[in-house]
């Protein structure tokens, strides 16, 4: 048996003109509640879209995972949240915020066995428009500005979606700064202020307009900087943490950072701090120096024994041990 069409029995189909030109459904006023209308939810907000009207975003790259878990409650408990669209040139809505669930309903459109999804459902849509947002940007970094904020409401956020947060406001404040704007409308959520203004450092104003620590900022920079492109692209597929990245780069020149990753990948295994340490002290024994960390690896089983049970020494044993001591300080503290 074919699906039938859940939505059409509530009476949200489209009639024949809207769907010829493939227009979408507006809401009228008797179906929005005051709830909606107090939270600032405008009728004109709400639309109703068949899949077909729907384009994903190719500026919108934040991680797609949960899948599974978020289309058996669509299945079940409906779409709570609703997609935030705008509308394209090609005259189709490019997806703002909503890739995760829209994911989740094409896997539940293709499953034959859920029937009250189809291509003909509607799906229930907030439409933005850049020119609602007041700020002197071009319409690209408005629309980057709307994806930030539709994503940042409505997911947990990964190290590769703060990176791409945070690459998105550098420019935006770039932009705003060669405009020459002293200040903006913005609501900081820890201390309420009603305005952000553009002035300090820029690693400063990104911890403002994100949230995200200095430290994390840092890092970040760092990656850019240092990073290796096959690092930046492991942390950005999340096959490695930002921490764990920059352990690497701390480390490791650029080669030793794709070595690291290429060795993990053959081993099926996950970069550890030892492992770093070890890829560390092998480069450098090749230029024969002799760091810190080189040398506690070096010395990391006599300490694996000592912690296992202490050594007794007879006098000749001991006095081994004091002369293996000073060659030692003699030469590496020379």
């Amino acid at each position: 048996m074919g699906k039938f069409n859940k939505d059409k029995l509530r009476g949200l189909d489209l009639n024949e003109e809207e769907a010829r030109t493939g227009s979408g459904y507006k809401v009228g006023s008797g179906l929005l509640n005051d709830v909606s209308k107090s939270e600032g939810m405008e009728e004109e907000d709400i639309i109703y879209l068949r899949r077909d009207q729907i384009e994903r975003n190719e500026k919108n790259h934040y991680s797609i995972n949960g899948i599974e878990s978020l289309a058996w409650s669509i299945e079940n408990m409906g779409l709570i949240q609703p997609l935030h669209v705008t509308l394209g040139e090609n005259g189709k809505y490019k997806l703002l915020g909503g890739e995760r669930r829209l994911t989740a309903i094409d896997q539940l459109i293709a499953d034959p066995k859920v029937e009250q999804w189809t291509e003909e459902t509607l799906i229930r849509c907030v439409e933005k428009a850049p020119e609602t947002i007041s700020l002197p940007l071009p319409d690209s970094l408005k629309e980057a500005l709307m994806i930030i904020t539709t994503n940042k409401e409505s997911r947990d956020y990964t190290d590769a979606d703060r990176i791409m947060e945070l690459k998105e406001w550098k420019k935006i404040i770039a932009a705003l700064r060669e405009k020459g704007i002293k200040r903006i409308p913005y609501v900081d959520p820890k201390t309420g202020e009603q305005e952000l203004v553009i002035k300090g450092s820029t690693r400063d104003l990104l911890a403002k307009t994100t949230g995200m620590s200095r430290g994390f900022i840092n890092k970040m920079e760092n990656l850019e900087a240092h990073g290796s492109q096959a690092l930046k692209e492991a942390v950005m597929a999340g096959e490695t943490s930002i921490n764990t990245a920059n352990e690497m780069i701390n480390h490791l020149d650029e080669k030793g950072q794709e070595e690291m990753l290429a060795q993990a990948e053959a081993e099926g295994v996950t970069i550890t701090p030892q492992m770093i340490q070890e890829k560390a002290i092998q480069q450098q024994k090749n230029v024969n120096v002799i760091t810190a960390e080189r040398f506690k690896l070096d010395i990391r089983e006599i300490l694996k024994c000592l912690r296992k049970e202490d050594c007794y020494l007879d006098e000749a044993e001991l006095q081994r041990y004091q002369d293996c001591l000073e060659q030692l300080q003699e030469i590496l503290c020379m």
